[in-house]
């Protein structure tokens, strides 16, 4: 962002369907180790300083975020062939819901019905095409009332390209949602 332009794909797009990412970390290297010994190595005991983190990120800017009228957690798969059996954002939420009382916290708002390609370690095009494709399709809201006309806040670990976050805008937005924006722990170019 050296010269002001946004260096993630979906930024650049002209139906990005989100209204804007909120950054919970500045130093993205540092936040991508934690997030890789927590999600891949398992390491579970980062879910409660996660949620600190996360609790400490809305209260700090308070202001600016509490005009979204509920925070959820993005699309996880944690049924049979899926790549891992827990749900890593659900920890993190639960740990900030016991810290941080007040905030309008609801995982689970958006499912995702199976398992689909990873993005790690693959180009930006093949993101791109497994989300507008295999997400996209496994996608939904299952109870539309709880979203309808309401601002969303979807948490996510890490923003890389954005395809994710887009689809996942995209399917709030159909189901009735007002606005989508985004909170992730650190954003990445590629990743």
């Amino acid at each position: 962002m050296e010269d002001g332009r946004c260096p993630n794909a979906v930024c650049n797009l002209d139906h990005r369907y989100f209204s804007r990412i909120h950054t919970i970390c500045d130093h993205p290297d540092d936040m991508w180790r934690v997030i890789m010994a927590y999600k891949y190595q398992e390491q579970r005991a980062w879910a409660q300083v996660l949620g600190r983190v996360l609790v400490g990120y809305l209260e700090q800017h308070r202001d600016e975020l509490a005009r979204y009228d509920v925070i959820t957690t993005g699309a996880i798969y944690v049924g049979p062939r899926a790549q891992r059996l827990w749900d890593y954002l659900e920890l993190i939420m639960r740990a900030a819901q016991a810290q941080g009382p007040g905030w309008p916290f609801a995982p689970r708002l958006i499912a995702k019905s199976g398992p689909t390609g990873r993005f790690l370690g693959i180009s930006p095009q093949a993101r791109r095409e497994i989300a507008e494709g295999e997400l996209r399709a496994a996608l939904s809201v299952p109870a539309p009332e709880d979203i309808a006309g309401r601002r969303i806040l979807v948490m996510d670990d890490i923003y890389s390209e954005g395809y994710s976050l887009r689809e996942m805008a995209r399917a709030l937005l159909a189901a009735g949602a007002a606005e989508v924006a985004g909170l992730v722990f650190a954003r990445r170019k590629g990743g």
